[in-house]
């Protein structure tokens, strides 16, 4: 029911209530009301269901191995880590390769 909103309404809050307690006050409660079922359902894909699992597994797993950032930083403190510019390069464009793959 849409309204003007100019101070005129064709009923009052009153009135409604009215309305509303009238129809309460008619209906017999000894009549039962019947419950209604939910029958909402989802089915997930099984892509889905790999889906919710792999993000379940990737969030068990920490983002930074401190162990490996600890060895690395006692490495480096005591000068026995090397790098290898040659390795490093080589895995650079052996990552370059597989993008373009």
């Amino acid at each position: 029911m849409s309204q003007r909103i100019d101070g005129t309404a064709t009923s009052t809050v009153a009135d409604l209530y009215r309305t509303t307690a009238r129809t309460a006050a008619g209906s017999s409660s000894s009549t039962p009301v019947a419950a209604v079922a939910a029958a909402d359902t989802v089915r997930l894909t099984g892509d889905a269901v790999n889906l919710h699992q792999l993000d379940k597994t990737l969030a068990s797993i920490p983002v930074v191995d401190h162990g490996r950032v600890a060895a690395i930083k006692q490495a480096l403190s005591e000068g026995r880590y090397s790098v290898d510019p040659a390795a490093i390069a080589d895995r650079l464009s052996h990552f370059e390769w597989q993008l373009d793959s």
